[in-house]
């Protein structure tokens, strides 16, 4: 009998063929970015993990050239750059390719979204471990580069060092969230932690 609680043709799917999205997880991005006005028109916003590109094609959408989205991903991103967007096949844990970004946005950004993934071995600690490790690492950058009252999402798989992390945010941000988008999968077990009003 097939596992119903891992239907990769589920509505989503089918909704991101038809509204012509590259994957199901731009509804993800499109529910978070309502609530918390991501895309707003004028807004820079850097996508970490861009490929295969759904999040980046409703930056795109939302932004309509009134704007600058700037991606970065090891995979090739699966959509045409306007002149006001930048993608880069690369690694996100490389100094150069971190320069490279900021370059992109001397004056620096209104968010940092992270839809970074360890490479999954199926072992739930090593898995969490590393997702950990790249939440940080976007963390960091986003200190970096992120204007006052910017904003910072970010995915993990939750485990034990889940508060450590909600407190490092919170050291940087007015205020911090945990969300489940409703476009997850009900089989995974990732969440996103969103922090607004960049204080320092």
């Amino acid at each position: 009998m097939a596992n119903k609680s891992f239907d990769r043709k589920d509505r989503f799917y089918h909704k991101a063929k038809k509204e012509g999205y590259p994957a199901r997880s731009a509804y993800k991005i499109v529910e978070l970015s309502q609530k918390y006005n991501i895309f707003k028109k004028g807004n820079t916003v850097i996508d970490l993990g861009a490929a295969p590109g759904g999040w980046f094609k409703v930056g795109l959408d939302s932004l309509k050239g009134n704007g600058k989205l700037i991606g970065i991903d090891l995979l090739p991103l699966n959509l045409a750059t306007p002149q006001n967007a930048f993608f880069l096949q690369a690694d996100f844990t490389e100094n150069t390719t971190q320069d490279w970004l900021k370059e992109q946005c001397p004056q620096g950004a209104h968010w940092v979204i992270s839809d970074l993934s360890p490479n999954i071995t199926g072992i739930k600690f090593k898995d969490t471990c590393a997702s950990y490790e790249l939440a940080t690492m976007a963390l960091n950058f986003a200190r970096s580069v992120l204007k006052l009252r910017g904003g910072f999402l970010c995915k993990v798989f939750p485990g034990g060092e889940l508060e450590a992390l909600k407190k490092d945010i919170k050291s940087s941000f007015k205020q911090v969230k945990i969300v489940i988008p409703e476009a997850t999968r009900k089989s995974s077990t990732e969440i996103y932690i969103i922090g607004t009003d960049y204080i320092n």
